[in-house]
């Protein structure tokens, strides 16, 4: 025997929500994928308010931030200069660092692409000094001159350009080979994906080898027709 059962005053979910329905928050696509069904006819609209904020000022300031790569990369800097010496480097990032709960202070991370480590130097701008300097063995995010960087050596190589690819289109993330006896395994690896905006599937790919400065492999994507 069925029964039916009513929902309670001031049961969730509150006014406004049903309880079937699933709030479309995005992203906005532009311009829409033209390889892949639009899904958002089966989103209901976000209802969106207008808030105020108050903007806070960082200490952490761009000027900071470069002083602090000017003090890690200076020649009386011998700690850091003896890791580096002979190295292809380059500066990834500045974060900062907590020494406490009242200290932060920056730290300048460099990759050293001959050894595939990672210097991490934390810098006193206050002192102009030289904290402390630490080797590590990880991946960190790509960055934009790298990403630059792994399109160029796709560029050189012009495989994918005769193929009709733009590779000014290429975009990339850090992958890493598992393969511990791999001579790859450890470096600082980019896997770029290329083709138009308004397609989700892209084009074609590079796998390249920062640390090597060269492509381990390229090739094109078997496209699909959306239904």
């Amino acid at each position: 025997m069925s029964r039916q059962y009513e929902q309670p005053p001031g049961a969730l979910p509150p006014p406004g929500l049903l309880s079937a329905q699933i709030p479309n928050l995005g992203p906005v696509i532009d311009p829409p994928y033209i390889d892949v069904p639009d899904f958002s006819e089966y989103l209901a609209p976000a209802e969106t308010k207008a808030v105020e904020v108050e903007p806070l000022e960082s200490w952490f300031t761009t000027d900071i931030r470069q002083k602090a790569v000017d003090l890690a990369l200076a020649l009386e800097s011998d700690r850091v200069t003896r890791k580096l010496e002979g190295k292809r480097h380059q500066v990834l990032d500045v974060g900062t660092r907590s020494m406490d709960r009242e200290t932060e202070l920056p730290l300048v991370g460099i990759y050293n692409y001959t050894d595939d480590v990672v210097v991490e130097v934390t810098i006193d701008p206050m002192r102009r000094a030289v904290i402390e300097v630490a080797e590590k063995s990880y991946q960190p995010a790509l960055t934009e001159s790298e990403q630059k960087q792994a399109v160029e050596i796709v560029r050189d190589d012009g495989r994918l350009a005769e193929a009709g690819i733009d590779v000014s289109t290429g975009v990339g993330l850090i992958v890493e080979d598992e393969d511990g006896g791999s001579p790859r395994h450890g470096h600082r690896l980019v896997d770029l994906r290329f083709g138009p905006a308004d397609r989700y599937v892209p084009t074609a790919f590079a796998i390249v080898d920062l640390s090597a400065q060269e492509i381990v492999e390229a090739g094109l994507i078997a496209q699909e027709v959306a239904p």
